[in-house]
């Protein structure tokens, strides 16, 4: 049985403004995710139906960081009485068994706070482990309008389909993906060797951004590939043992071993394991359910399985096939899959190094791949394949228009600055882009930077580094 000195020491060590007035010092020195000002609109919207803020995405990509945050912007600049914010845990055993409506009560009672009549703000952190926490949480907004709800957690379709089907209208869905490679920059305080440079298209001037030194930003890019998708391991950095381990046990392990279990009943985790490896040391690479179950060992209904449970997972994202003239295949029988932070490979493996590893193209790629949104915003995003004659074409990255569903955007990664003199290596790149009734073509390098002309295509070459920098606030 829980006694309330047990509850209450809990609740004020989770809660320590309700005696400094602000934040621990580790959120207070910290620099924010760029979400927290969409968060904090959510959140303090008025307008509109009263709806919670349910914040999605992997593991240790700083979902309890964000809303620290958040509460210190509510503490700093909204005026926000201290004792009528209110945070928990829900992995913490104390909390167990105990509902979110008793959980508001039981805090309020300890600052002094009304529920039925103060403005209050209620964090609840990793809410997946309360069961039945959509219809709970549907319940209190309904029944406390003066209080601000907001939730989070870590398994993507337990939390979605509850949105989608317990929620009605009730829940403001945001996904936090991995740390992009910008906000990377600016954790390590660097973001002062980056600028912005404008770039004339043939669609208008585009913003990308600019370097002091192309070679620093590469290297920084190649860090950030091995080593830079978790707040965690950026702002604690420490040996390449310990990165290792922490994301083994508080990512891999967590999710593998109790997360998809507990969510789908998965009776040999092993198996799971297993694929997860293989599709990590394979991230960007071209797949079907074919190679995966030759490669894997495993049945294809097995593949179709674990695909599904790592994907829910936010671990690995698949970008569809379309071909030479932008068409889906009725049969897509291939697709690309990519770790949705390329830093785990590393972790998993080892590190990549430039010219020393055969798979660092690949693992630039999935690294690129990560600055293209999160969620909805990332399944506009396909490859293209196609056969022409003896030859293979590829496109890396096709940004499809919502509507049409016409290609808007074409993305070519390489790290080599040999396409640059040599642009007839692009030729079926170019090919595509003039079939779909574009005009440039992305390309990226890895130090040169300018525009060439094919007959009325344009290549922008744009170094890798400084085109990730810019993904995805300045997609081009």
């Amino acid at each position: 049985m829980l006694s309330e000195d047990m509850f209450k020491n809990r609740a004020v060590l989770d809660n320590p403004w309700w005696n400094t007035g602000t934040v621990a010092p580790e959120f207070e020195k910290s620099t924010p995710r760029h979400l927290l000002s969409e968060y904090l609109r959510r959140l303090l919207q008025e307008n509109g139906p009263r709806r919670a803020v349910l914040l999605m995405g992997p593991r240790r990509v700083g979902k309890t960081w964000l809303m620290q945050h958040a509460i210190r912007r509510l503490l700093d600049g909204h005026d926000a009485d201290p004792g009528r914010i209110l945070y928990f845990s829900l992995d913490v055993p104390v909390y167990h068994g105990i509902g979110l409506e008793e959980l508001v009560h039981a805090a309020a009672s300890i600052t002094g706070a009304d529920p039925a009549k103060d403005r209050i703000f209620a964090f609840f952190d990793e809410i997946q482990y309360l069961k039945d926490w959509e219809t709970h949480l549907k319940a209190l907004v309904d029944a406390y309008p003066n209080i601000r709800f907001a939730a989070s957690g870590s398994a993507a379709s337990a939390l979605a389909t509850g949105s989608r089907e317990s929620g009605a209208g009730r829940f403001s869905d945001l996904l936090l993906g991995p740390l992009s490679f910008r906000e990377f920059v600016e954790l390590k305080g660097l973001a002062h060797h980056f600028g912005r440079q404008s770039i004339d298209t043939a669609k208008g001037r585009v913003e990308v951004a600019a370097a002091e030194s192309v070679e620093q930003a590469n290297k920084l890019f190649v860090a950030y590939a091995n080593a830079g998708g978790y707040p965690e391991l950026v702002l604690h950095a420490g040996s390449e043992s310990d990165a290792a381990q922490l994301v083994q046990r508080d990512i891999v392990d967590k999710v593998l071993l109790r997360d998809l279990p507990s969510l789908y009943h998965v009776e040999d985790v092993r198996d799971l394991q297993a694929f997860f490896s293989y599709l990590a040391f394979h991230t960007g690479s071209v797949q079907s359910y074919e190679s995966l179950s030759m490669g894997a060992g495993l049945t294809k209904h097995a593949v179709g399985n674990f695909l599904h449970y790592l994907e829910d997972a936010f671990l690995v994202v698949r970008h569809d096939r379309i071909d030479v003239n932008a068409s889906s295949l009725r049969r897509a029988m291939q697709f690309k899959l990519y770790l949705t932070n390329a830093s785990l490979r590393a972790a998993m493996f080892q590190p990549v190094l430039e010219n020393a590893d055969p798979m660092f193209g690949n693992v630039v790629e999935t690294a690129v791949s990560g600055q293209l949104g999160f969620g909805p915003n990332r399944t506009a995003w396909r490859y293209a394949n196609w056969k022409k004659g003896r030859s293979q074409g590829e496109v890396d990255f096709v940004r499809l228009h919502p509507g049409t569903l016409k290609p808007e955007v074409c993305i070519e990664v390489k790290w080599s600055d040999g396409p640059f003199d040599h642009v007839s290596e692009l030729d079926m790149a170019l090919d595509f882009v003039r079939r779909n009734g574009l005009r440039t073509l992305w390309a990226t390098t890895r130090t040169q930077q300018g525009t060439r002309r094919k007959g009325d295509l344009e290549i922008q070459f744009v170094p890798t580094s400084l085109l990730a920098y810019s993904l995805p606030e300045a997609t081009p």
